[in-house]
């Protein structure tokens, strides 16, 4: 039970709270203007104040992380085992002080000592009241993840518009695995196998993540199948025997290099010679025509075309004539052995070629064999390396496909593992009928006690582990939603009493019954009242007096309950004794 809050601000207006119902009522002064409200009168902040000294951070708070609160110190007292326990918190400092004797046998170090109260720092703060407030699970599950005093305080103490939309939600953007622990720990079902399920479906999602990454190729997102994989494999062991015997009978040579610039040189003069043949060949073919065509030599036929032309010659030019034709005839005489000669010469050149031509062919041939059958160092080098790459990547490969047999073995084993877990859960939850009946049955009465119908909590076993599911016939009321977070948070309050759990407070906001028709509203107020009394864990609403709903509240008396009162005249009637100043714009 919180009994005090307070500050060492000096116009600060302490809370006094009891056990049962408190209320801290927000008040419209009488000489009020109409553009007056009870917005901004400290309600909320009263709320975080709490959330401040039990732990809670206040980097995103913009009041209590105002400037004008640096160094502010806020402070609360709560019972605990019959004793009171006072907490102590300033804005600037990571420190908390809280009583010595509440933190004894800890197992945290204090930094140092003022009086009664020791200072620890914020994070053994929330190590003490997790290893106190939920011990069962601190204790049993040390070094895994559990339900912490945190979380769990996020549903005592609602704070925020989005935390009064849905029961199940503490704050906006909660992760659906942490509801699930978290309800199912208030909720005395088996949460340490919620979170074993949990976390065995976050390894699942890993592995797949993984496998995914694995199957990625440059040009291709299709997932490769493991037989794939092996068929790929196979391919590469081929080429990598075959390259493998390419090594093997590979015959390193140290004369490579002159076998080879030999066998260039051989090429090259075999294509002299061929050229040189083409061309004889050619001056060949036309000297025999010009021999075949070359015409007889007559002496007398120039003296016969001049008879027969009619010329008349003296006996002198007669005698020149037949030397003319003579003349001729050695020339063609001379002619015909030049030919002659000059075909046999040539026929001697090309016979001559085409036997070198075969003699270097025959060693071609034979260097050709020789560099078939062996080759240079470099050339194995080579060979090695295209071996040692193909074998790197066959390792590569299989380390590939093991690693994705693992993971799918690992895959297969999480699935069964789960259905077993779920499977688990499920009998488990059947053996707890007793605790689930409950807590259904309190959430119909208070349903039904507000709107004349039932609502249903219902709770089973699915996908994700437990699931939790609330329905309520709405009639066309207002303001529905947060009535169903109220009857949730009221038989959750019940339920921790009935099991003597500590700190058992629950708190609400003005938010809850803003926009509630008048009517639930005053059954709200009076059901948490007596609940709050018959089972015996303290009640703590912040209300505005504007609208309050006076003629539904019954036979409850509601200004017993009123612990603090803030008001809109001066700032000494704000929680804080203080209107504080815009924030400088940045």
């Amino acid at each position: 039970m919180i009994t005090e809050v307070r500050s060492d601000l000096k116009d600060f207006r302490t809370a006094h709270f009891e056990a049962g119902m408190n209320i801290v009522l927000a008040e419209i002064a009488t000489d009020s203007t109409e553009h007056e409200s009870t917005n901004g009168l400290g309600k909320t902040t009263l709320i975080r104040i709490i959330h401040f000294c039990l732990g809670g951070s206040i980097a995103r708070d913009r009041v209590l992380s105002h400037p004008a609160l640096a160094g502010v110190s806020f402070g609360l007292t709560f019972t605990h085992d019959g004793r009171d326990v006072r907490v102590d918190r300033r804005t600037n400092e990571n420190g908390v002080l809280v009583s010595t004797a509440f933190i004894e046998g800890a197992d945290v170090e204090a930094i140092s000592t003022h009086g009664d109260q020791s200072l620890i720092s914020s994070d053994d703060w929330l190590k003490v009241l997790s290893r106190l407030f939920v011990k069962d699970a601190y204790v049993a599950k040390l070094g895994k993840y559990t339900p912490s005093f945190r979380e769990l305080f996020l549903y005592q103490a609602r704070i925020g518009k989005e935390a009064y939309v849905d029961p199940l939600q503490a704050f906006s953007n909660q992760s659906g695995p942490q509801r699930r622990l978290v309800i199912s720990y208030m909720l005395s079902l088996n949460w340490d196998k919620q979170r074993d399920l949990q976390e065995e479906q976050q390894q699942k999602d890993r592995i797949s993540k993984a496998i995914a990454a694995l199957e990625e190729v440059k040009d291709s997102t299709d997932e490769q199948s493991i037989g794939d994989l092996e068929a790929e494999r196979v391919v590469l062991e081929k080429q990598i025997e075959a390259k493998s015997k390419e090594v093997a009978g590979f015959n390193v040579r140290q004369d490579y290099d002159a076998l080879e610039s030999r066998l260039n040189e051989v090429d090259r003069r075999i294509h002299d010679l061929v050229n040189d043949n083409h061309s004889d060949t050619r001056l060949l073919e036309y000297y025999e025509r010009s021999a075949r065509d070359a015409p007889a030599s007559d002496p007398d036929q120039p003296l016969q075309i001049l008879s027969d032309a009619g010329a008349i010659f003296k006996e002198e030019a007669l005698r020149s004539l037949a030397e003319v034709a003579q003349f001729h005839a050695q020339i063609y005489r001379n002619r015909h052995e030049f030919l002659r000669a000059e075909i046999a010469r040539l026929r001697r050149q090309i016979g001559a070629r085409s036997r070198e031509i075969d003699a270097l062919s025959s060693e071609k041939r034979e260097l050709l064999r020789t560099l078939q059958s062996s080759g240079a160092l470099a050339t194995l080098i080579e060979l090695q390396r295209g071996l040692t790459d193909l074998e790197a990547l066959h390792d590569s490969l299989v380390a590939r496909i093991d690693e994705r047999k693992r993971f799918d073995t690992r895959k297969d084993t999480l699935s069964a593992s789960m259905i077993e877990t779920r499977a688990l859960l499920k009998r488990d939850l059947e053996d707890r009928r007793a605790t689930t009946d409950e807590v259904i049955g309190l959430f119909a009465d208070y349903t039904r006690f507000l709107y004349g119908n039932s609502g249903r909590l219902s709770i089973d076993v699915k996908q994700a582990g437990y699931n939790f599911g609330i329905s309520i016939d709405r009639e066309g009321s207002d303001g529905v939603d947060q009535m169903v977070v109220f009857c949730f948070d009221l038989a959750i309050a019940t339920l921790r009493a009935r099991r003597r759990a500590p700190l058992n407070v629950l708190i609400h906001d003005s938010t809850m019954f803003a926009d509630v028709d008048p009517r639930q509203y005053g059954l709200a107020l009076q059901l948490a009242a007596s609940k709050a009394e018959q089972e015996g864990f303290q009640y703590i609403c912040c209300l505005n007096s504007g609208a309050l709903p006076l003629e539904h509240l019954g036979s409850f008396e509601i200004k017993g309950a009123i612990r603090l009162r803030l008001t809109d005249d001066g700032d000494k009637g704000r929680l804080l004794g203080r209107k504080l100043p815009p924030r400088e714009k940045t």
